[in-house]
């Protein structure tokens, strides 16, 4: 083995165990983003179901696309205040952004696959079978991330997504029931983490 070899070995292997990642502050800041925009959302379906809200017309479309249309809006922000940032992390953090970016496209095929069926279907069971997957696979990537990194936290975020994720199952003939649960989800495994994971960025910023 040549000295070259041997430092290249030793950069690889420092960077599977380093603490803080670069990769973290826009991780968070979207994260965190969308935890806060589908949170609004599931109060204003709740505001439906109490007759607060309006549920059709105009307005239920509003709650029904506006808050994907912010959350895209504040991503899009995000990627361009921090995309001039050099990449960090190493081979982690590469993991384990690889691992949400392909939940993200997974998630799009979902909508296309699912959404083709409860159309075709006119049924609305069918449709929100969909987020019960989301859910579970937003704990899929957070368990691949506890494995490389054997942080408890992120075990806690990984489960408590599988447990959603059924609990959604579970409620999914009773609307109020499901969207609680939906709602609480959202705010203690996605918008909670991504606060924690931003403000870690900024620590170590």
């Amino acid at each position: 083995m040549n000295a070259n070899s041997a430092h290249d070995d030793l950069a690889f292997m420092r960077s599977l165990v380093e603490p803080s990642d670069r990769w973290q502050r826009q991780f968070g800041e979207a994260y965190s983003a969308g935890g806060l925009c589908y949170c609004v959302q599931m109060l204003l379906h709740g505001g439906q179901f109490l007759g607060l809200t309006p549920s059709g017309g105009p307005g239920g479309l509003a709650i029904g696309i506006g808050p994907t249309v912010a959350f895209v809006i504040l991503l899009i922000w995000s990627i361009r205040r921090n995309g001039a940032a050099p990449a960090g992390g190493g081979a982690t953090a590469r993991a384990v952004s690889s691992v949400f970016s392909a939940v993200g496209a997974t998630n799009l095929v979902l909508i296309v696959v699912i959404g083709s069926i409860a159309w075709r279907l006119h049924s609305l069971t069918v449709w929100l079978i969909y987020p019960c997957i989301v859910m579970v696979l937003q704990g899929m990537a957070w368990m691949v991330a506890y494995m490389l990194r054997r942080r408890g936290w992120l075990l806690g975020v990984a489960l408590g997504w599988f447990i959603v994720g059924l609990a959604m199952a579970a409620l999914i003939q009773n609307m109020p029931g499901f969207a609680a649960v939906t709602g609480l989800g959202l705010f203690c495994f996605m918008l909670l983490p991504g606060l924690y994971v931003l403000r870690q960025a900024r620590q170590d910023g």
